[in-house]
């Protein structure tokens, strides 16, 4: 579970941010490569597959400026992302096309 922090910017610029930064890790640490390869496939996985308007637009919490406890998550490898507000699931996130 990736906690990410939407105090100043939006769950897409964060889970921007925080992949590039896990990559430029990855090639730096050796010894933090089998944490950073899931995290890495995570933030990957939501980059590609979530339609980000529409998540900013039905949850102004993912907008960024929020205090919220927002978190990214993948319960099973095979199951769906999670995003939590303040420990509520998400249901039904919407997808790219």
């Amino acid at each position: 579970m990736l906690e990410l922090d939407l105090s100043r910017h939006c769950i897409e610029t964060e889970i921007r941010h925080r992949y590039n930064a896990a990559v430029r890790t990855y090639f730096k640490q050796e010894h933090d490569r089998p944490m950073l390869e899931k995290e890495i496939a995570l933030l990957l996985e939501a980059l590609e597959a979530l339609d980000f308007p529409a998540l900013r637009s039905a949850h102004p919490a993912l907008a960024g400026s929020t205090g919220a406890r927002i978190t990214l998550s993948k319960e099973d490898p095979t199951g769906p992302l999670v995003i939590q507000i303040d420990g509520r699931p998400l249901t039904d996130l919407p997808q790219r096309k």
